[in-house]
């Protein structure tokens, strides 16, 4: 989404003699990846304000960057449409959590199939970020250990009865699963295409 922001401030660092001219590509990448960053940060805080959901927009964050990252699922094709779909989940999330303490047993019995199709599909490779047979093989160890971290932790937050963070966690991992089918769904439909 800063494409343009980022080339300007890379070749005004070459310009200035901050860097060399070959390492261009690299550093304009990193700005605009810190830019994005830093946008997607300042969005999610105010979605977070706007529904009084600070805390558990945080929690939620910290439980799904980690295992996304891993699991992998669907991606969207552009920024832009990524960060809108970051943020219509960030959305669907907050109002999931919301919702949970009127359907507790419905969300326990979600999370727990969840969790099931994380372990067995994840991780799901895209065009963007294609895995070969190690990486599959070492994605789903540490997709597996950051998910039996986060059940640890739903467990503690259970345990001390701060509900609206076990909410988040179920969240993060019916949402994740949702986009593992949703890129089993592409990758199987850009196959038949080919």
């Amino acid at each position: 989404m800063f494409e343009r922001t980022a080339i300007k401030i890379s070749c005004w660092m070459v310009r200035n003699k901050i860097i060399e001219s070959d390492r261009i590509m690299v550093v304009k990448w990193g700005i605009r990846s810190i830019l994005d960053t830093i946008f997607n940060i300042m969005t999610f805080l105010i979605i977070g304000l706007f529904m009084r959901m600070v805390t558990e927009i945080i929690v939620f964050t910290l439980g799904y960057i980690p295992l996304r990252s891993y699991a992998g699922g669907y991606h969207a094709k552009t920024p832009l449409r990524c960060w809108i779909i970051s943020n219509l989940i960030l959305f669907v999330a907050m109002k999931m959590i919301c919702y949970m303490k009127n359907f507790t047993s419905i969300f326990v019995f979600l999370a727990i199939i969840s969790v099931y199709i994380l372990i067995v599909l994840m991780p799901v490779s895209d065009i963007h970020k294609p895995l070969n047979e190690n990486d599959k093989n070492k994605y789903k160890l540490i997709g597996v250990v950051i998910l039996a971290i986060e059940i640890t932790i739903t467990i503690i937050f259970y345990i001390i009865a701060w509900e609206n963070m076990v909410y988040c966690f179920f969240s993060v991992w019916i949402i994740l699963a949702v986009m593992l089918i949703l890129g089993k769904l592409k990758n199987k439909k850009k196959e038949n295409s080919t």
